[in-house]
């Protein structure tokens, strides 16, 4: 019989037993780190769609109020005079909108008064008004008028002055 080679054993030294604890995450904890995740995740895209819609308001408001500067200086360029209130649709900055136009009276009958309000229009309908500016427009074919301030100087003056 032959005898087997014998090899040096090689001597290792007993591995320790690791405790619960270095074994990894339990499952509980990974589902808590999960739900903490998801709140999160929630919150900021909550926050990015608040901020979104945000700007999307403070767009049309902004285009709005274009769209009444340039309704306003078409009055004074076509030297409009209005005598009853005006709704118009315009497409402009890419948009249709509803110009209300409100006219009042001011001191003297040669000057109006007009507010221009303007809303957006979506899916055929006006939404409601986003901005509004007043202006005031002056007839040339009737006379300013002029006031007299001579009799109330006096009048303060009596009084003990300002």
């Amino acid at each position: 019989m032959k005898k087997l080679p014998q090899y040096p054993m090689i001597k290792t030294q007993p591995q320790p037993l690791k405790s619960t604890r270095e074994r990894g995450f339990t499952l509980i904890e990974v589902m808590v780190a999960l739900a903490i995740l998801a709140v999160v995740a929630v919150a900021a895209s909550r926050a990015s769609s608040a901020y979104l819609r945000s700007v999307d308001i403070l767009r049309t408001r902004t285009l709005a109020h274009f769209v009444a500067q340039n309704a306003a200086a078409d009055l004074r360029i076509q030297d409009t005079w209005l005598t009853a209130n005006r709704t118009q649709t315009i497409n402009a900055q890419g948009r249709d909108w509803q110009v209300v136009m409100t006219v009042g009276d001011a001191i003297t009958p040669a000057l109006k008064e007009v507010n221009i309000a303007v809303a957006p229009i979506i899916n055929g309908q006006a939404g409601t008004s986003v901005t509004d500016i007043s202006v005031m427009l002056s007839n040339a074919d009737q006379d300013t008028g002029s006031l007299d301030l001579s009799s109330e100087s006096s009048i303060g003056q009596a009084g003990g002055g300002l």
